[in-house]
């Protein structure tokens, strides 16, 4: 869209608002119209494209972004234009990678879907080893994964905690808001010392502070269907994705409603069973589970 399409849309939703005596807020259009789509991520070096696609995660030491691409058990790496690079199997045993990190060692950790396992890939060593996680006598169900200083975090899909855990893989603690009525994180972000999370179903963003304990949380003013991605910008805009409305809902850090964009459709831009959000700096990325891709859009 040209910015004077933009110019005459606000132009137009301006005078709409004031013939039906609505109240219009200029930023929140503006803000949804800024966002600019990049490229679209879909397959590696060699033409291969995705197979559903479940996780991706940047590298800010070398730059890299790395894609979870689940259905083909493999990892493929990008360069910070969008250019594919490498694709790694473990010489094939990688099953069903869903999330990733790199450790302050280089290692790779990877959660292995079909297998439950957090396994730690040695790059230089060519060596791979499988973990099973237990906590208070039962089995952690491995979900997301981030790291924190020295210590990995993974969200244990069968409780919706948040587990700390120390260089052995014990649970140093478990990380949940105090709320009696909370119901589990479904994402989960690590912004500086704070860990933010989206609750299951309800949508409520909860910040905990890993050092000193402080708790915070946000009720969005709007009600979504399915809210399954969280992400939060430099000015504590708060976006959520819904994967089955198939938009980005954006909310102030109050958590008041601004603005929402995207639709559902097969063309880049557009939503087919979303799954993931992650903030590069100023870029946006979304990842599509059902079109196979990831957008990435420049705000």
């Amino acid at each position: 869209m040209s910015r004077v399409s933009q110019k005459l849309l606000i132009y137009w939703v301006v005078f709409l608002g004031i013939s039906l005596g609505m109240e219009i807020c200029l930023p929140s259009i503006s803000q949804a119209i800024s966002f600019k789509l990049k490229v679209s991520l879909e397959k590696d070096a060699n033409g291969v494209h995705f197979h559903y696609p479940l996780a991706m995660y940047y590298d800010q030491t070398t730059q890299r972004l790395y894609v979870s691409d689940t259905g083909n058990n493999r990892l493929v790496s990008f360069d910070r234009q969008g250019t594919p690079l490498k694709e790694f199997d473990a010489a094939g045993q990688l099953k069903g990678p869903l999330a990733m990190v790199r450790d302050q060692t280089g290692s790779l950790w990877v959660v292995e879907r079909p297998l439950n396992s957090l396994t730690h890939i040695d790059l230089k060593a060519q060596r791979l080893k499988r973990h099973q996680l237990t906590y208070q006598g039962r089995t952690v169900l491995v979900d997301r994964l981030l790291v924190w200083k020295k210590h990995l975090i993974v969200l244990d899909r069968a409780t919706g905690e948040a587990l700390l855990l120390d260089r052995s893989l014990k649970v140093n603690r478990a990380i949940r808001p105090k709320n009696k009525d909370f119901r589990g994180f479904f994402d989960i972000k690590i912004k500086g010392d704070w860990l933010w999370g989206l609750e299951n179903i309800s949508a409520r963003i909860y910040g905990i502070n890993l050092t000193t304990g402080k708790e915070i949380f946000v009720t969005p003013d709007r009600k979504l269907s399915l809210p399954v991605a969280l992400e939060i910008d430099r000015q504590m805009n708060i976006y959520i994705l819904d994967r089955y409305l198939k938009k980005i809902f954006v909310f102030d850090k109050n958590g008041r409603f601004r603005y929402s964009f995207l639709d559902e459709g097969a063309t880049p831009g557009h939503l087919n069973y979303p799954w993931q959000l992650l903030f590069v700096d100023s870029e946006l990325l979304v990842l599509d589970e059902g079109n196979g891709r990831i957008d990435i859009w420049r705000h």
